[in-house]
């Protein structure tokens, strides 16, 4: 599995390496601060604790710095000294931009994922369509996303956290022009006024242990 760090898909999974070049141009205008599910103002961190199968730990802590601007749309940098990522929302839906994705043998780049529509009922659904590529035969793959609950409440590492949006993702692939399920490859879970508080996969679970918001940049 690709060592990742998730802001939410991930801000999506934990196999998703985000990264943002630090070579992009920056624009001086904001992504929709209004989206609170993702409340990343300049300045703000978020801490968390990733734990695998082996029950081996890392903890790590991303900041928000500044923002990117990637074919025309803005996004804010959010990382470590190790990896960027790239988040954006506009009036309730939230984006990503992904590097590398890998799962079950499959693998993707250069990847612009809707993980979060704040605004849909529970039971709704959204897909990303991208291309994967196995043992180098290139084919079609699907992301599902669903929300699973809302206005949910959660405990993570301790805290109790309210107003949460439950989201599934799954994976499905085109083998021989029939379209096989890859199954869940994760859970994610979003606090209003936080962000990501916890994402559970197969191989592992991400939590978030602590965060500071910057509520002067909002």
């Amino acid at each position: 599995m690709i060592k990742g760090r998730l802001l939410g898909t991930i801000s999506l999974c934990a196999f998703l390496l985000f990264s943002c070049s630090k070579e992009m141009s920056t624009e001086t205008d904001s992504p929709n601060n209004s989206c609170n599910y993702a409340p990343y103002s300049q300045g703000s961190s978020f801490t968390y604790l990733n734990v695998n199968q082996s029950k081996d730990s890392t903890t790590y802590t991303l900041t928000v710095n500044g923002d990117t601007t990637i074919n025309g749309n803005v996004y804010r940098k959010i990382g470590d000294d190790k990896v960027f990522m790239c988040s954006g929302c506009t009036n309730g839906v939230y984006t990503q931009i992904a590097s590398i994705l890998s799962f079950d043998g499959y693998t993707a780049a250069d990847l612009r994922l809707t993980y979060l529509n704040d605004f849909l009922p529970v039971g709704s659904s959204w897909t990303d369509t991208i291309s994967v590529t196995n043992d180098s035969i290139t084919s079609t793959a699907v992301l599902q996303y669903t929300i699973m609950e809302k206005g949910g409440n959660r405990m993570v590492n301790g805290k109790g956290y309210t107003d949460v949006i439950t989201v599934q993702t799954d994976a499905s692939t085109t083998v021989m022009n029939t379209m096989l399920p890859l199954g869940t490859i994760s859970t994610n879970y979003y606090a209003k006024g936080i962000g990501l508080i916890e994402s559970d996969q197969h191989q592992d679970t991400t939590t978030l242990v602590g965060y500071t918001l910057n509520k002067k940049s909002l």
